[in-house]
Formats: structure tokens, sequence, C-alpha cells
């Protein structure tokens, strides 16, 4: 008899563990984001209506790849979240080296953007926020040398900004301190200026 209580306690403990297990395994699938599609751009089904983007005539969720047409190989990757760009985007060069990375969030350009050049070179380095500049933006010619440095907050020039010729003479250098600029703005004159850079 004993033993037999023993059996149905067990018995009755198993099918618990199994219905929370299933629960469980239930409330996890319905949290977790539906698969995310890859197509290739020429899909007839995807379509693009006011910077949003369909497949099916449903937001897409997912990762949109270009081929170049001679090759058949990636020539850009770009990933969108409910019909906007989200997420990682990257272009490659027709040798498969990577041409630029950038990123947006909900839409709008975010975080570090970086060009290169066909030789491996950096192109371009600089940081967005909410679609604006923020921070140092950097530019390089293909031989490597720096040819311009520039300073934004919120979108707008603020603190130095330096341009160079290819040969490393200096083209323009000022800054901008509380709305106004002083320096060496590259005029034909190579004129020093201090004035407002907001009009009325």
């Amino acid at each position: 008899m004993a033993h037999r209580a023993q059996q149905h306690c067990k018995i009755t403990v198993l099918f618990f563990c199994i219905l929370f297990t299933a629960c469980n395994s239930a409330t996890v699938q319905q949290d977790q984001p539906a698969a995310l599609l890859l197509l290739n751009t020429a899909d007839i089904g995807i379509s693009n209506n006011n910077d949003t983007v369909y497949f099916n005539n449903q937001l897409f969720s997912g990762v949109l790849y270009t081929l170049y047409a001679a090759t058949k190989d990636t020539a850009a990757k770009a990933s969108y979240l409910k019909g906007k760009e989200h997420g990682e985007w990257l272009k490659f060069y027709p040798d498969g080296k990577l041409q630029e990375q950038r990123f947006f969030n909900n839409g709008k350009k975010t975080g570090v953007f970086i060009a290169w050049w066909p030789s491996g070179n950096k192109q371009t380095h600089c940081t967005l926020l909410n679609d604006e500049f923020e921070g140092t933006s950097r530019e390089w010619t293909d031989k490597g040398i720096l040819v311009k440095e520039m300073n934004y907050h919120n979108g707008h020039e603020e603190g130095w900004q330096r341009w160079w010729h290819d040969n490393g003479k200096v083209r323009s250098n000022y800054i901008i301190k509380e709305g106004r600029r002083y320096g060496l703005l590259g005029t034909k004159h190579c004129i020093n200026v201090s004035d407002s850079i907001f009009k009325n």
C-alpha cells in the first residue's frame, strides 16, 4: 500500500513538472520575435512606401541583400525592423572588400560610420546620433593622409575644425565657440575671420 502511494506521488510530481516546463516554454516562444527574413532586393514582394519597407504588404523585418549583376557577389546588406532601417548596414566592393559600415536605430542613423577606399585604407570615420553628426569626424586620402578633422555637437560644428591639402599644408583651421567662428577660413586669400555662423 505504501509502495502504491509513493508511486502515485511520483507520477503526480512528474505530471506537474511536465506541465510547468510546457507552460514555461510557451511563454518563451511568445516573447521571441518572429524569424527574421533574408531576401534579395530584387524580390517582387518587396516595396517601399514613405521610407518604410514592406514584404507582401507586411512591414518587413530582416535583411535585404543586393548582388552585383555580373558576378552575383554581395554588393550590400541592409537590416530592417518593422519596415524601418535598423541595425547594421554594409556595402562591399566587387572584390569583396568592405566599402562601408553604418548603423541605424528605428530609421535614424546612429553610431559609428566607417568608409574605406578600394585599397583598404580608411576613407571616413565619424559618429552619428539621431541622424546628426556627433563628436569628431575624420577623412583621409586613398594614400592614408588625413585631410579633414571636424568636431560636431547635435549636428552643428563645435570646437576645432581643420582641413589640409593633400601635401599636408593647412587649408582651413578655425574654431567654433558659442556660435562664433574664429581662425583661418579656407577662402581664396586665406584671411582670418571672426563672425557669427548663425543667421537671424
